[in-house]
């Protein structure tokens, strides 16, 4: 059984592990999981990321050594190991796992019926492609985009946007935090109808009914793991959503 100290819980965040104490093997798990999502050669043709990427990946390699320094037998501060440099751990991984983890598969094709702010590869202009080439590089293909900023403009300026790819989705939200989930690590969709039966749907109706607005349906996409990476709402249309829902569940299944 794993320690419950702070310090244990903090690195059980770290791994991913949200709830509970896990088992060596859950930790072993996690750690696996965690080390395809986040290791840096991924990120090599996403400058905006790769910073990221490489922080991470170091607070996982060191999550993992503590924690199982710490529930070793015998374990004792003054015996803790030196430390160990992270581009050397990543046992039971194999080095090709990652290295595979966001290949492009074919993609249905992404129609927005010239709603406002919603773009296809087409319908780019070099501004919108000198934007997306300083995110996503040349290694990856981007299908749309999608402005965030919840105005109907028709220029829209893409200051929050939804950037979808061949091999996932990028966000990047009001505080100019980009993220981004490849189509392998997409947890759960959930599609809330405005008007729907549901709580859910029925405080968005009420929502609406005290704004003067009609309600709208919510599209929210889990992470694997079961965190929210996105969830959209009167960002854009109603039919914007609904294509989008059903370009993730195809490009899910393909995953």
């Amino acid at each position: 059984m794993s320690c419950e100290c702070g310090q244990c819980r903090q690195h059980f965040r770290t791994l991913g592990i949200a709830y509970g104490v896990p088992s060596e093997s859950e930790i072993q798990e996690a750690y696996n999981e965690s080390v395809k999502q986040w290791h840096p050669d991924l990120y090599e043709n996403y400058a905006s990321l790769r910073a990221e990427a490489e922080e991470r990946f170091k607070q996982i390699q060191v999550a993992y050594r503590e924690l199982k320094e710490h529930n070793a037998p015998g374990y004792t501060p003054a015996a803790k190991a030196s430390s160990v440099p992270y581009e050397s751990s990543a046992p039971n991984v194999p080095s090709d796992q990652y290295a595979q983890a966001a290949q492009p598969t074919a993609s249905p094709e992404l129609s927005f019926d010239d709603a406002p702010g919603c773009l296809t590869a087409s319908e780019f202009d070099a501004g919108i492609k000198e934007m997306i080439a300083g995110h996503l590089g040349s290694a990856d293909k981007a299908l749309a985009i999608i402005d965030l900023s919840g105005s109907r403009a028709r220029f829209a300026t893409y200051s929050q946007f939804l950037l979808i790819s061949s091999r996932g989705i990028m966000m990047r939200n009001v505080r100019n935090i980009v993220s981004l989930l490849w189509y392998k690590d997409m947890g759960e969709l959930r599609w809330v109808e405005g008007q729907g039966g549901s709580k859910s749907g029925s405080w968005h109706k009420i929502i609406g009914n005290l704004s003067g607005t009609p309600a709208g349906c919510q599209l929210a996409i889990n992470r694997a793991d079961g965190s929210l990476f996105l969830s959209l709402t009167d960002q854009v249309e109603d039919s914007v959503k609904r294509t989008l829902y059903k370009f993730f569940l195809d490009k899910k299944a393909q995953a």
